[in-house]
C-alpha cells in the first residue's frame, strides 16, 4: 500500500487527464498528495466536477485547457503546456489520439497527426522536463502506450496509430537507460481495452456486451480507469521500476486487426 502522502511537495502534470484513464490518474496523484496541474482538451461539466473532487484531495491543484492541432504544433513550446512542464516533478502523457482506417483509406492528415500527437508530443515534453529533473537529481516520467504495442508489429486498420506508440518505447527506454542514474524514472503504462466516456460514446462499448466488444476480450469486460490508474501509480512510484513497458490487459491477445 502506498503512503498516503508519497507525492507531497511535488507537481504533477498530467497531458489528457481531464477523462478516461488521465482523469483516474489525476485523482490518485491528488489522493497522494502531489499537486496536479490537469490538461484538458475543452471546458466541460464534467472536468468541472472532476476538478472540485482533486482540489478537496489537493487544494493548489489547477487545470487547464489547451487544443493540439498540427497547424499550431510548431508553436507548443511557447504555450502554458510547456511552461507547466518545465515546472512539474511528474509528467504523465495520457493524450494519445486514434486513427482506425485500413492503409489505403489512411490519409497524409492521419499520418501527420498521429506522428506529432501520439510521438513528438510526449518526446517534446520529455525534452522540456529533462533539465529540471537533472537540476533536482529526481523526476518521473509516465507515458501511455497502446494495446500490444511491446510485442505486435501488424495491424490491418490501425498502424499509424501503433507505429507512433510503438515509437515510445524507444522514448521510454532511452531515457531510463541515459538518466537513471540521476534519479528519474521513465516508464509506460500500455494499456488494453478500457471503459471510458471515450469508448462508450465513441464506439458503443460498455460493460457486458457481448458481440460488441474486442474479440476474445478476457472475461468479456473493459478495464476500469482507477485500475489502469493503480498501476500506473505502482511505476511511478517504485524508483527501481525503469524503462517498463508495463502491459495492463489481462493478457489479452488481440487477433491481427
Amino acid at each position: 500500500m502506498l503512503a498516503m502522502k508519497f507525492f507531497e511537495g511535488k507537481t504533477a502534470l498530467v497531458v489528457g487527464g481531464s477523462g478516461g484513464i488521465g482523469a483516474a490518474l489525476s485523482l490518485r496523484l491528488a489522493e497522494r498528495g502531489a499537486t496536479v496541474v490537469v490538461h484538458g482538451g475543452h471546458e466541460s461539466e464534467k472536468f468541472s466536477g472532476l476538478m472540485e473532487k482533486i482540489r478537496v484531495l489537493s487544494p493548489q491543484s489547477s487545470a487547464f485547457v489547451q487544443h493540439f492541432s498540427p497547424e499550431t504544433f510548431s508553436a507548443l513550446p511557447q504555450t502554458p503546456l510547456f511552461r507547466h512542464a518545465r515546472e512539474c516533478d511528474l509528467l504523465c502523457v495520457c493524450h494519445g489520439p486514434f486513427v482506425y482506417k485500413t492503409l489505403e483509406d489512411t490519409t497524409a492528415e492521419d499520418w501527420e497527426r498521429m506522428a506529432l500527437l501520439d510521438y513528438a508530443l510526449p518526446g517534446m515534453l520529455v525534452s522540456a522536463v529533462l533539465p529540471r529533473f537533472k537540476e533536482k537529481k529526481w523526476g518521473r516520467i509516465l507515458l501511455f502506450g497502446g494495446t500490444g504495442t511491446d510485442r505486435r508489429t501488424e495491424y490491418r486498420k490501425n498502424a499509424a496509430y501503433a507505429g507512433a506508440k510503438s515509437a515510445l518505447n524507444v522514448l521510454v527506454r532511452s531515457v531510463a537507460a541515459c538518466y537513471g542514474s540521476l534519479g528519474i524514472t521513465c516508464n509506460a503504462v500500455l494499456p488494453g481495452c478500457t471503459l471510458t466516456e471515450y469508448t462508450e460514446n465513441g464506439d458503443g462499448l460498455s460493460g457486458k456486451m457481448p458481440g460488441k466488444l474486442p474479440e476474445n476480450l478476457p472475461e468479456e469486460m473493459l478495464l476500469e480507469p482507477l485500475s489502469v490508474a493503480d498501476c500506473a501509480m505502482m511505476l511511478l512510484s517504485n524508483q527501481h521500476l525503469n524503462g517498463v513497458l508495463l502491459p495492463v490487459d489481462k493478457g489479452w491477445q488481440p487477433s491481427f486487426s
